[in-house]
This record gives structure tokens, C-alpha cells and sequence, in this order.
């Protein structure tokens, strides 16, 4: 009798996280023309957006119309929202489709429902993850101590292991996030793409993909932190100025840190939206 062959192995995903990296920093450094060229508008709009809204902050600030105020920041960063989806959709159909000019409106309502999508999914998942054991804690703490103070070794345990709960939570966020990135890249280029060949595109690659997205997150935010804190000083910006914001006394201090950080936005966003096109590309083979 001939031996049983055994099925072959499956092959392992070959995306590369090393690629998608090389991919996203070329295209804001050594690419940086085109993408300054493509990116300007989008900083004008910012700015005059950012000086109109901080204008009617001031205004309303001599009023002392707090709801006014608080209105007017839930409306700026909403709007605010809508340039950042419209500003995905360039940057991914200018790198993979060499658009100079990018169409955006016959696939902005598909982009926008599936990042929309996507965020409900990883606020559910955290929600999930991090609630009902931070809620079974507290009611075992309440048991374990009765009516008394809970003691200092028992309040160390719960802190650490909210900490680690917290982190395992984002960790699993950034996870889910990474395997649906075929998914809602594939609405910026029309692709008819499912939920389930996205899942299935990046299966194997979950934690490459994840890791590369913690690396690019983690640089820019050190980026984003040592320019604050380099300028924050110099401004006067500092936490009484946030809450002072209703009264129009520290917003020039924060229109101009705004100004700064927008520096580090705009090439974060590029570099993670074609981060996010690569891996799309290898795994569509495009």
C-alpha cells in the first residue's frame, strides 16, 4: 500500500510590513514634492477653517456664550473629520492609481461609511475587551474588602492590571484595525471588496501589520510630543490655557500651536494612508 500523501502546507502571507514602511516614509520624503503639491490645499483650508473657527471662539468668548463655544468646536472638528476622509481618499488613489488629481466624490460615501464602520467596530471591541473585567474588579474589590479601605498591595494589583488591560485592549484594537485594511482601502479605489476577503487577504500577516502600525503611530507621536513640548514653553500654552478657552485669552497661544502640530499631521496621515495602500497592494496583488 502507497503511504497517504499529505496535503501541502499552506503557504504563509507574504505582505511585508518592511515594504509598506519603505513605501509610506518615500512617499513623504523623497517624494516630497509631489507630495507637498498635492497636500497645500488641504493645509490652506486648515488654516483659514482654523482662523474663521478661532475667530468665532474670540467672538463668542466676549459674549460669554459658552454653548455657543462648545457648539462651534463640536461642528470644527466634525468638518474637521470630513477633510481628513477626503484628504485619505487622495493621498491612496494618488500613490496607487497615480492620479494627479484625485476623483473623490464617486467614492467618498463608501470610504466614509466603511471608516465610520471600522471605528464603531474597535470602539466595540475595546468596550468588550476593557469593561467587564474593569467592572468584575470593582465589584471583587468591593467584596474583598467589605466595608472597609481596601489595602495598598490590593489597589498596586489593580492598577497594574487596569494598565495591562488597557494596553492589551488598544493592542487588540490596532489588530482588528490592520485586518480590515484591505477592506476600507479597497472603497477608495472602487474596489468591490468584502469584509470577508479583506479578513481573509490579511490572514497570517495580523500581527506584522499590527506591528507596523504601533512602530508609525509611536514615532509620529514622539514627533508630535517633542514639538509641543518644544513649543509650548515659548507660547505660554499650558493646561490652565485649555481651560481658559471659553474666555478667548489663550486662544492665540493655541491657534499657534495648532499651526505647529499641523506640520506633523499632514505627513502622519500620508504616511499611514499609504502605509495602509501597501498593504492593500500586496495582498490584492495590484
Amino acid at each position: 500500500m502507497s503511504e497517504p500523501v499529505n496535503p501541502p502546507a499552506p503557504a504563509s502571507n507574504p505582505i511585508s510590513v518592511a515594504n509598506a514602511l519603505s513605501d509610506a516614509f518615500t512617499y513623504v520624503t523623497h517624494g516630497f514634492r509631489a507630495f507637498f503639491r498635492l497636500s497645500w490645499k488641504y493645509l490652506a483650508f486648515v488654516v483659514v477653517a482654523a482662523v474663521l473657527v478661532f475667530g468665532a471662539i474670540g467672538y463668542f468668548a466676549r459674549e460669554q456664550n459658552e454653548i455657543a463655544i462648545y457648539v462651534l468646536v463640536g461642528v470644527g472638528l466634525f468638518a474637521g473629520f470630513l477633510v481628513s476622509v477626503t484628504y485619505y481618499i487622495v493621498v491612496v488613489r494618488n500613490w496607487l492609481l497615480q492620479e494627479e488629481a484625485p476623483s473623490v466624490l464617486p467614492v467618498f460615501g463608501s470610504f466614509l461609511l466603511r471608516v465610520v464602520s471600522l471605528t464603531i467596530l474597535i470602539v466595540l471591541a475595546v468596550a468588550v475587551i476593557f469593561f467587564p473585567p474593569l467592572f468584575a474588579g470593582i465589584l471583587a474589590i468591593d467584596l474583598l474588602t467589605g466595608d472597609g479601605q481596601p489595602s495598598g498591595v490590593l489597589i498596586v494589583v489593580a492598577i497594574i492590571a487596569l494598565i495591562a488591560l488597557g494596553i492589551f485592549s488598544v493592542l487588540a484594537a490596532i489588530y482588528l484595525a490592520g485586518r480590515m485594511i484591505t477592506w476600507m482601502i479597497a472603497a477608495a479605489v472602487g474596489d468591490k471588496q468584502t469584509l470577508r476577503e479583506g479578513w481573509n487577504a490579511t490572514s497570517g500577516a495580523g500581527l506584522r501589520i499590527m506591528g507596523g502600525m504601533l512602530g508609525l503611530t509611536i514615532l509620529f507621536m514622539i514627533i508630535d510630543a517633542t514639538l509641543e513640548a518644544s513649543l509650548s514653553p515659548v507660547l505660554g500654552v499650558n493646561t490652565e490655557a485649555f481651560e481658559k478657552i471659553a474666555t478667548g485669552a489663550s486662544l492665540p497661544a493655541l491657534f499657534g500651536l495648532l499651526l505647529a502640530k499641523m506640520l506633523v499631521f499632514f505627513p502622519q496621515t500620508a504616511a499611514s494612508m499609504v502605509y495602509c495602500a501597501s498593504i492593500y497592494r500586496q495582498a490584492s496583488r495590484r
